[in-house]
């Protein structure tokens, strides 16, 4: 295959240590799947600009620098994010081999269940996600979401959680069924909401049936996240 010339990316979005290291890294692990880094330079251009917005939104010094951006070679969170907007552009590009080539490289690396055909919203990020299963829940755009490890986003007999605000995911937490996050919501570790009706500007504690919902004023919610919002 022709190579294909890479093309400019946003002025507020850097690499480290430089973007031919970074690119020459995930094209030897794109070919674990079959796939070469040119067989997904057309997809690169957008991506990039969707990781710039993404990690200047967050509040972690590995993410940004001066203002900038920084696409991470040794950061695994970044490469889960980059690799999950790689496979869902692909599927929506109508390439759906070579989207499930990378999903399955997502898995390998990260341990992390994110499939393509889940839309996340435009802000999202985890930490440590090994054993996390982001399953088919309904995320608003403007939502937001961070999880952690060993967590659960699913459905209870056939209904998924739909997610409107932003929820963060302590370890070991889910999110199953019959269940909406509206405002600001904190599962806290170990917490399991099943069918559990509207959670808003909270944090929850325990196991459905039996859970334990305290209010989360908006401050409290801001120290917690990881987003500037």
């Amino acid at each position: 295959m022709k190579a294909v010339e890479p093309q400019p990316v946003p002025s507020t979005l850097r690499f480290d240590p430089g973007r031919s290291e970074v690119e020459a890294y995930i094209d030897l692990q794109l070919r674990l799947v079959g796939l070469t880094i040119d067989d997904v330079m057309d997809e690169l251009n957008p991506l990039y600009h969707s990781l710039a917005r993404q990690f200047l939104s967050m509040r972690n010094r590995y993410f940004t620098d001066e203002g900038a951006a920084v696409f991470r070679l040794a950061h695994n969170v970044q490469l889960t994010i980059f690799l999950y907007k790689l496979s869902r552009g692909l599927f929506l590009a109508g390439r759906r081999l070579d989207a499930d080539r990378v999903y399955s490289l997502l898995r390998i690396v990260s341990s992390v269940d994110l499939y393509y055909e889940v839309e996340l919203p435009e802000l999202w990020a985890c930490d440590h996600p090994l054993g996390s299963v982001i399953g088919r829940g309904r995320f608003a755009r403007e939502a937001t979401l961070f999880f952690a490890q060993n967590c659960n986003v699913g459905n209870n007999r056939g209904t998924y959680p739909r997610i409107q605000g932003n929820l963060h995911m302590f370890a070991n937490s889910s999110l199953l069924g019959d269940t909406g996050v509206s405002g600001n919501v904190v599962l806290a570790n170990g917490a399991c909401a099943v069918d559990a009706g509207v959670l808003s500007d909270c944090i929850v504690f325990g196991r459905s049936p039996e859970l334990v919902i305290k209010p989360l004023s908006a401050d409290g919610f801001r120290e917690i996240s990881l987003f500037a919002i």
